[in-house]
């Protein structure tokens, strides 16, 4: 039966790798890739989420597989208003709104004013009256069910499939951080030339992603994994046996490069706020987190506790949602379509 609202009111996570949807008084609605597929020869769109990803690498030539958003940065403006547009179609078979959608979207630190712009115009596009960004850092913190309003240091290291955004937070607002891409992308990138490197087999980014999800750890264990893909030398099929060694190996260079750039943001840290960090930790989350033995890592390089928000996957959707549940009181920490101009 459709349910009928006064507004459709969203909290949107639109990650690199998955779009993650907040609907306010029910919860999270949506949960899938940042992809979307286009007929080439109609510029019909054929898919969107989870059946679009399964169509990269395997799409036939007449259609196109698009990542609308790389980095957090909406890369393709037109793929990214129609990958909004479907999701509100979906929403609207379920509810009916009386007045045209909200919504308040996560955006990686550092963006430019006209970054900012891009991700806000691509809202009203897709039909959004108003749309509003924040730093997923802040939303982080809050779906963490930690206090961003009060005067001590609250640092974040959010490792989602873009970029990892390192923040030290005090009375609601970033201090210092910085958005780099080091994280799960670039963790794939760097396992795929690996194997193609180490064992002469190219294989899909599909399969990589599934391998790291399986024996992703750095803790000494050493689970393994069947790989199926062509040899690079003799151009036929082949299929090999990775091991949790073999993805350990492939990215700790991208962990130490990620370590320096947590001590970085360390260094510049205002003096008063290292020691609310030293006492309480840092909080790590996003999915990149996930990898088994990565919290203890850290904290053996950095000296300081770190620990693991709850839920890493719906940290920033969930903290989204609260900001829309009570957004009179969060709409201070939020950029409008009135507070952007370019």
């Amino acid at each position: 039966m459709l349910k009928i609202v006064k507004q459709l009111e969203l909290g949107i996570d639109l990650g690199t790798s998955n779009t993650l949807v907040y609907l306010k008084n029910r919860g999270v609605i949506f949960d899938e890739p940042s992809y979307i597929v286009f007929d080439k020869r109609n510029l019909n769109i054929i898919a969107i989420g989870k059946e679009a990803k399964k169509m990269v690498g395997r799409a036939p030539q007449y259609l196109n597989v698009v990542k609308p958003i790389n980095f957090g940065i909406v890369t393709d403006f037109e793929s990214t208003t129609n990958y909004l547009t479907k999701i509100l179609e979906i929403i609207n078979k379920e509810y009916f709104s009386l007045l045209r959608p909200k919504a308040i979207i996560g955006i990686p630190l550092n963006l430019t004013e006209v970054q900012i712009r891009g991700v806000i115009d691509a809202g009203i596009s897709a039909g959004f009256k108003d749309v509003y960004t924040i730093e997923q850092p802040i939303a982080a913190a809050l779906g963490g069910n930690l206090d961003i309003d009060e005067a001590k240091g609250l640092m974040i290291v959010d490792i989602g499939g873009g970029t990892t955004e390192i923040s030290v937070i005090s009375l609601g607002g970033i201090v210092t951080g910085k958005s780099i891409k080091i994280a799960g992308d670039r963790f794939n990138s760097s396992f795929l030339n690996y194997i193609r490197l180490k064992h002469n087999l190219i294989v899909g980014e599909s399969q990589i992603e599934e391998a790291k999800i399986k024996i992703g750890s750095i803790v000494g264990k050493n689970n393994l994994f069947n790989l199926r893909g062509r040899d690079t030398l003799t151009t036929l099929p082949k299929e090999i046996t990775i091991s949790s060694h073999d993805l350990r190996e492939a990215i700790s260079p991208l962990l130490i490069d990620l370590i320096d750039e947590i001590k970085d943001i360390l260094n510049i840290t205002p003096a008063e706020l290292i020691g609310d960090i030293v006492s309480r930790g840092i909080y790590l989350t996003g999915g990149g987190s996930l990898i088994e033995g990565l919290s203890e890592f850290m904290e053996n390089e950095l000296n300081v506790k770190v620990n693991k928000l709850e839920n890493p996957l719906h940290s920033v959707v969930l903290g989204l949602g609260k900001i829309i549940e009570n957004f009179e009181h969060y709409k201070k920490f939020c950029y409008s379509n009135s507070k952007v101009n370019i």
